[in-house]
């Protein structure tokens, strides 16, 4: 290994682990400000708690002790899908596009499924689609969020809105790292450039998500109202 991987291969894991305990911010706003979250906040605290948090420690422990983490990473990235949903869910204010979201995350449900089974060799690493619908349906809940803002503008200004700080942190955080588990097969054998995509998918996921979550809830604190439905 030269000096060049090793220090790749250093830095990647640091920022692996930072990013897993840098879901701890979130959680500890969450908790101080709990009495002003409603269902939508409470959705992302529970993404930040149960997915970001606990699936990403087990992640890594998987990969430490069992030296294989596929399942409990995909199913970080089924319970990370089904809790951000949720919050908006609960946040837009349409009830023709809430009544589709359930048939979707069923799709998304079924589709994790199938590629898990039958169509994923779990000896050469995680399947790639089970990310690209993540990313689909999430940027989609997202863009549906921010045509209901455009039509219904909040009170507030965006900045201290606190979905569309949570929604901002999501697109970039999806929209930014999908291509990482798309490329990681195709480019498999330059084990530096892959290093080096993750190092950016642990970056944004620190920063954006993370980071974007936290906020959130910190502003729902500060506003002393709920988080949550775009005012109609």
């Amino acid at each position: 290994m030269t000096t060049s991987s090793e220090w790749l291969v250093a830095l990647s894991k640091q920022l692996n682990g930072l990013s897993v305990a840098a879901a701890l911010l979130p959680v500890i706003v969450g908790l101080l400000q709990w009495r002003h979250l409603n269902a939508s906040g409470r959705c992302l605290w529970a993404c930040s708690l149960l997915a970001s948090l606990l699936l990403g420690v087990l992640c890594e422990y998987g990969r430490i002790v069992w030296h294989n983490n596929i399942l409990p990473l995909r199913s970080q990235v089924w319970l990370e899908t089904v809790l951000l949903t949720a919050a908006y869910y609960y946040t837009l204010p349409d009830s023709t596009t809430r009544r589709v979201l359930p048939g979707l995350l069923a799709a998304f449900t079924l589709g994790a499924v199938v590629e898990t089974v039958w169509f994923m060799d779990w000896r050469v690493g995680n399947g790639p689609y089970l990310h690209v619908l993540q990313a689909v349906l999430l940027i989609g809940v997202v863009l549906a969020y921010f045509e209901q803002l455009l039509s219904n503008p909040p009170q507030v200004p965006l900045k201290r809105e606190a979905m569309f700080v949570a929604s901002v942190g999501v697109v970039c955080y999806y929209a930014g790292t999908v291509f990482v588990y798309v490329l990681e097969r195709v480019m498999r054998n330059d084990t530096d450039q892959i290093r080096m995509m993750f190092i950016l998918e642990y970056s944004l996921r620190i920063v954006a998500l993370n980071g974007g979550i936290a906020a959130a809830l910190w502003l729902s604190g500060r506003a002393g109202t709920p988080s949550g439905r775009v005012a109609s």
